[in-house]
Order: C-alpha cells, then structure tokens, then sequence
C-alpha cells in the first residue's frame, strides 16, 4: 500500500491540476464539473480504502487552496465519498470485470448527485451561506452526467494505479 501512495499521489495532483487548469474554468449551466470528488471515489470503488482517503485528503486540500472555497470543505466531501465508495469497493459491487456495465456508472452519477449536497450542507454547517450562487439542482445534475460519463475510464486509471503497490510487494 504504501508504494502505492506514491503514483496516486502524482496522479490526484495531476488531476487537481487538471481540474483547475480546466476544468473549473469550464461551466455548463452555471456549473463546474469536480473532478477532484469522481477520483476518489473511483479509487474507493475499486476496494483501496487507505488510498482513496488520502486522494480525496489530497485533492481536496489542494484545490481548496487554490479556490474560494472554505479550506477543508472540498477534502471532506470528497472523503466522504471515498470511504463510502471503498464500503462497496470491498464488497465487488462495482468491479468492473464482472459487474454489469452500467453498475459503476449509476453508482459514480448517484455519488456526483450526492457530492453537491453534502458540499452546500457543510457550507452551511460552516456558516458560509455564499457558496451557492446558481441552482443546487443544476449542480447536482451536472456532476451526475459528468461523473456517469467518467466513471469508466477514471475507474481503470484507479485500478491500475492502485495495482501498482501490490505488483512491487511480490
């Protein structure tokens, strides 16, 4: 596991950069797509509970010290969604070898719909009330066609990055 930390360490700061670089500059309905909440929620989905903690740890802290975002909002969303993720990770439930197609898909579009929810409840929960600006709704149904059309390809980079700790032990 822990030379696994190494190339998903590189790898989520890769996307935050991504995700600031692009993808936060790109709005479709008023809204940004948060990449930075599907990677660990794939790496949790692909059963690496350690490694999707400390990605969604990782990510969440970078970007919010780049956004104007209450520090640490972003990082527990996206822990959130890893370790509930990692929950089914264990359990095969989205595999994507012997699962159905469509299962990781429907369950990373349940977690993109979910993500925004919990981000504005903890805003709340922070006493921030100017974190939403547009529609909740809008957000909640962006990052869940965003996260149903990523899960996939993501979900293959977090298995075999993840995969990576376990081929150096043997």
């Amino acid at each position: 596991m822990t030379r696994a930390l190494i190339p998903v360490t590189v790898v989520t700061m890769i996307l935050v950069g991504i995700q600031l670089a692009i993808f936060s500059n790109l709005r479709f309905a008023g809204v940004v797509f948060m990449l930075v909440w599907l990677w660990p929620f794939t790496l949790g989905l692909a059963g690496f509970t350690t490694l999707s903690i400390v990605a969604a740890l990782i990510s969440g802290v970078f970007f919010d010290t780049h956004a104007t975002t209450p520090f640490g909002l972003t990082a527990m969303v996206g822990i959130i969604l890893a370790y509930s993720a990692s929950r089914l990770g264990k359990e095969g439930v989205g595999d994507l070898d012997s699962a159905a197609w469509w299962v990781t898909p429907v369950l990373a579009a349940a977690a993109g719909a979910a993500a925004p929810v919990i981000y504005t409840a903890g805003g709340v929960g922070v006493l921030n009330f100017t974190l939403w600006r547009g529609s909740l709704v809008n957000m909640v149904v962006v990052n869940a066609v965003a996260f149903f059309l990523l899960a996939r390809p993501i979900s293959r980079l977090a298995r075999m990055v993840g995969r990576v700790g376990a081929r150096a032990r043997r």
